[in-house]
């Protein structure tokens, strides 16, 4: 399966929350709200839809971050 362009901006954004206290607690503090996701993501450079994050939590158990 290929990876989109926006999978790959997603995963890197993920990626960096790892790492980053303050990102992760933006991320948490969405909650269940996709849209929210994507526009945290943006602030930072990363171009992805709510779509891409749920079609990722889908394929990844449900969680954003561990």
């Amino acid at each position: 399966m290929e990876i989109s362009m926006s999978n790959k901006q997603l995963e890197t954004f993920l990626g960096k929350a790892q790492s980053d206290k303050s990102l992760r607690k933006q991320i948490v503090n969405c909650g269940t709200n996709n849209i929210c996701v994507s526009e945290v993501g943006q602030k930072y450079g990363h171009k992805f839809s709510p779509a891409n994050v749920g079609h990722w939590q889908r394929d990844h158990g449900g969680k954003l971050i561990s």
